[in-house]
């Protein structure tokens, strides 16, 4: 028979346990893109790439051993675009956002890549980005003035294609890629068809 004292306490772990984590609103704001969007972008050497938003999977819950407490919650954004090498399409993740945890921040992993700029960089915590401060850049596509510049945290200045610096709006996202060599890659139009 159990104690009648211990019946509260059973009852808290388990709907501690059993809670269904969510992003936070702060968190679901680094997604600027929606599903059908296209964003293009043009090199320093006119070469032309095209992303179309073609997913978005909100509160896809991790799947760790952990108590549910303790697994993150994430927000994907899933891209196609023409990779140039092949003209093929691929289907990849352009954007990450991940829940904080008990024992763990909040977090932003930024993984578009193009086929000559590679910006490597694992999840930065956004605590952090939001002490970044604002700069305003120009492309084709406008005047951006809540732009943060990220550095990649695992810059390798000996790979050719390595990105140094990303740009990233609040409103519309990836703005521009720079590599060291000054080569870059700029968002020049940004539309839902």
């Amino acid at each position: 028979m159990m104690n009648k004292n211990m019946t509260p306490i059973i009852l808290i772990i388990v709907l501690v346990l059993g809670c269904k984590k969510e992003l936070k609103e702060n968190e679901t704001a680094w997604n600027p893109y929606s599903k059908n969007e296209v964003i293009v972008f043009e090199s320093s050497a006119k070469e032309l790439d095209t992303i179309a938003i073609n997913e978005i999977v909100d509160n896809a819950i991790s799947s760790s051993p952990a108590p549910e407490l303790y697994r993150h919650t994430s927000l994907i954004v899933y891209g196609r675009r023409l990779k140039l090498k092949d003209s093929k399409f691929s289907k990849n993740s352009i954007l990450e956002i991940t829940s904080s945890t008990p024992d763990k921040p909040a977090k932003v992993t930024f993984p578009l890549n193009f086929d000559n700029a590679n910006f490597a960089g694992w999840g930065f915590k956004i605590e952090d980005l939001e002490k970044y401060p604002k700069i305003s850049i120009t492309t084709k596509a406008g005047i951006f003035n809540d732009v943060i510049k990220i550095e990649s945290v695992m810059y390798r200045p000996e790979r050719e294609d390595e990105v140094q610096f990303m740009y990233w709006s609040e409103k519309n996202g990836y703005i521009k890629f720079e590599r060291a060599d000054g080569f870059t890659w700029e968002l020049i139009k940004k539309y839902v068809p």
